[in-house]
């Protein structure tokens, strides 16, 4: 269960982390955006913090990206 966490931590980190570099975003930058230390950015991106649901929607829309992107990768299909 724990390496399940974890692994989930990691991959969010690691789509924030390449989200807001391909946005040109400083940690400091993306932190100021949502109203949080620049030190959280850095440990979500590490995945060493884990992250409310209320963080995640915040991250998701600085980002420009919806949450369940953020979550499990996907891009949401657009209904017909």
């Amino acid at each position: 269960m724990a390496e399940d966490r974890d692994l989930l931590l990691s991959q969010i980190g690691l789509r924030v982390l390449r989200r807001r570099q391909e946005l040109g975003l400083t940690q400091t930058e993306l932190a100021d955006r949502i109203g949080i230390g620049r030190p959280n950015i850095y440990r979500i991106e590490h995945g060493k913090q884990n992250v409310t649901v209320d963080t995640l929607c915040k991250l998701a829309e600085a980002l420009g990206i919806t949450a369940v992107e953020l979550f499990s990768g996907m891009v949401p299909r657009a209904p017909r």
